[in-house]
């Protein structure tokens, strides 16, 4: 859940939620064939570190094309940007402002989400982002009527889109972020690019959110070690896959600590708290759009009605780890899964 702006102060991030655990992706490498080659990079983008690697002909040039991908989406939805649809946004409610197509469609698919969770998600939490400092590094606890304010300012079903003319409504007051979804979203569009040019193997990873092309070059599975929320040096489980998304949710990313109790970044946007009783949310999903809303939704949701959501949704797949450490895995992945 970033909001795609480089914290002023010194905080505790790891920002691997996920570790890829595979071999020969780091730096360049060139096997297969004359032809074929391997590359992988790594480049600062979206508040992340974001690891593109590919195998195919006129690799190299091919991840220049998906980085310049995941750039033209961060200028697009951070609401930091000046130049961003998602300031002009902000900065203009109250008012119908005109927006790319593509705002409004990563827009859609926040309130989707929002409205199967029961504002559980929620694209309108910037206000209270903003209040708890996560996104400008102004760290500090909200009174209560500070926080009782900015509630008021929450509601998905107050956001107006007019797609005849693309154009978007928020009340005054309102502050859109899309941060829970645009990481994930770029991590799909800079996929897409290394698919549309004939990459068979590859892999995008933008701070623990991932998603894998085909298999590795050897045939097998890629495996994912999902991080430990409690020994955040150790690897909890190894998940294998191929041509799918896996997001991380973890209190342990992004924190502060005032008057010796810690403050997560994921914001219960209904009652405006950092959200309580999970430590970690690891999401399976077709794409990284959809398992980075459902992580944090699920995060909110707590352990309970996670598992609920998760065992009724169709291609989502979930490891819940509650602040006890018991660990959670839903009936379509715990067969797969495997501990080191």
């Amino acid at each position: 859940m970033s909001s795609f702006r480089r914290p002023k102060y010194l905080i505790m991030v790891l920002i691997a939620a996920l570790v890829v655990c595979v071999g020969g992706y780091f730096g360049y490498e060139y096997y297969v064939s004359a032809k074929s080659t391997t590359t992988s990079e790594t480049r600062f983008y979206m508040d992340t570190f974001v690891t593109i690697s590919a195998t195919g002909a006129n690799s190299s040039e091919i991840v220049e094309q998906a980085f310049n991908e995941i750039k033209r989406v961060e200028e697009l939805f951070s609401r930091f940007l000046p130049a961003s649809d998602v300031y002009k946004i902000n900065v203009n409610a109250g008012k119908w402002v005109g927006v790319s197509p593509e705002v409004i469609e990563v827009i859609e698919i926040g309130l989707k989400i929002s409205g199967i969770t029961n504002g559980a998600f929620d694209v309108t939490i910037g206000s209270l982002v903003t209040l708890w400092g996560f996104g400008t590094g102004d760290y500090r606890v909200p009174s209560e009527e500070e926080l009782e304010q900015a509630l008021l300012k929450i509601d998905y079903n107050k956001i107006q889109i007019n797609k005849k003319t693309n154009e978007v409504f928020i009340p005054e007051g309102f502050v859109i972020d899309l941060g829970g979804v645009a990481k994930g979203y770029a991590v799909d569009r800079a996929t897409g690019v290394l698919k549309t040019n004939g990459i068979k193997h590859g892999m995008v990873n933008a701070g623990g959110d991932i998603v894998t092309i085909g298999p590795k070059v050897d045939g097998s599975l890629w495996r994912v070690g999902v991080q430990d929320p409690i020994n955040t040096t150790e690897i909890l489980l190894v998940i294998p896959m191929k041509d799918s998304a896996i997001v991380t949710s973890g209190d342990y990313q992004r924190f502060f600590i005032e008057d010796n109790v810690r403050y997560h970044h994921i914001i219960d946007p209904r009652t405006g708290y950092p959200a309580k009783g999970l430590t970690s949310v690891t999401v399976v999903a077709p794409s990284a759009t959809e398992a980075d809303l459902y992580s944090t939704a699920i995060f909110v949701l707590g352990l309970d009605k996670g598992k609920e959501l998760v065992e009724s949704l169709k291609e989502i797949e979930a490891v819940i780890v509650d602040t006890n450490g018991q660990v959670w895995i839903s009936s379509g992945l715990i067969d797969s899964v495997y501990y080191l």
